[in-house]
């Protein structure tokens, strides 16, 4: 099985952002099945739905998180009871930095991958894109952030996140 690294974590939960945003719900299901057989653990998927409701909204962060549920239950039935109370805990638990599963380059993915989504939010996708520079979020980073969305994801998303990302780069 091949493991997932700190480097390669965030261009994947950024398309898992992105499939989640766009309620793409069987795709989303063969995404975190990947990213599961990748390394990614149940925690650091739950903590990046649980992140995810402020940029996608509560139902379909709950909706993701109940395809990862499905997931769970499916690969481990006999631990039906024990997977949906973790779950059930983990979903209700919040987020800070003491319990993050996550690096920050990956929450900067994330919100990179949930906002690239809509075309409404170009100004702050922008702004996002300026943050994550300013955040030792390298352009190469950024570049294989969008690959993933084009690859994983929807080629629409990406085009729109190398957009932002190109007049970006045009002002600097």
């Amino acid at each position: 099985m091949l493991k997932v690294n700190n480097h390669t974590k965030y261009p994947f939960v950024a398309a898992i952002a992105a499939l989640a945003a766009m309620g793409e719900l069987y795709r989303l299901k063969n995404l975190l099945n990947e990213a599961l057989d990748k390394g990614h653990t149940i925690d650091e998927l739950n903590s990046a739905f649980s992140y995810m409701v402020t940029y996608i909204g509560a139902p379909r962060a709950l909706n993701s998180l109940n395809v990862l549920k499905q997931i769970c239950l499916q690969r481990q039935p006999n631990r039906t009871a024990l997977v949906e109370q973790e779950i059930e805990h983990l979903s209700t638990t919040k987020i800070n930095s003491a319990q993050s599963r996550l690096s920050h380059h990956c929450y900067l993915a994330i919100k990179l991958g949930a906002l690239a989504v809509e075309d409404n939010f170009q100004a702050l996708l922008q702004a996002h894109l300026v943050t994550c520079l300013d955040s030792q979020f390298e352009a190469a980073h950024i570049n294989a952030v969008i690959n993933s969305l084009a690859i994983k994801a929807d080629i629409n998303v990406a085009m729109r996140a190398n957009l932002s990302f190109a007049k970006l780069l045009e002002r600097a």
